[in-house]
């Protein structure tokens, strides 16, 4: 699985990870799959669960103790709501069952054709082209 990442919230600036476990965690906990309890996060369709579990097991997964990550759970109610809070639960839970790898499919970068290439640019084609129309 990824590194921990360094996310800002309104509880302060912290590192979150999910693991297999933590994810499985949620999933438990919330009763749904971690990409539904996204979706219901940024679909304004959330439970308090969604909201709080993603973070609270993030700052667990990133090495915090259970109590401190309760606590800095905790003030972070203090200062914003439930539903401010469900958009960086969301990112949470985004930054660690979807990233960007090289490897994406997609647009290749300028010049990764000429890289791959098998043939001489010079070369001719032996042969009839392939899509040119039978001949009776």
């Amino acid at each position: 699985m990824r590194q921990s990442e360094n996310i800002v919230w309104p509880g302060g600036e912290h590192e979150f990870r999910l693991g297999i476990g933590e994810l499985r965690a949620i999933e438990q906990r919330c009763d749904a799959g971690c990409a539904v309890v996204m979706m219901r996060l940024l679909g304004q369709q959330w439970k308090i669960d969604d909201v709080v579990q993603p973070l609270r097991l993030g700052l667990v997964g990133a090495g915090m103790n259970e109590k401190e990550a309760q606590k800095a759970l905790d003030s972070a109610l203090d200062i914003a709501s439930p539903y401010a809070l469900a958009i960086p639960a969301a990112e949470v839970l985004r930054r660690f069952i979807m990233w960007e790898t090289d490897d994406q499919p997609g647009e290749r970068e300028a010049g990764a054709e000429i890289l791959n290439q098998t043939r001489s640019l010079t070369e001719e084609l032996a042969g009839q082209a392939t899509t040119a129309p039978a001949q009776s």
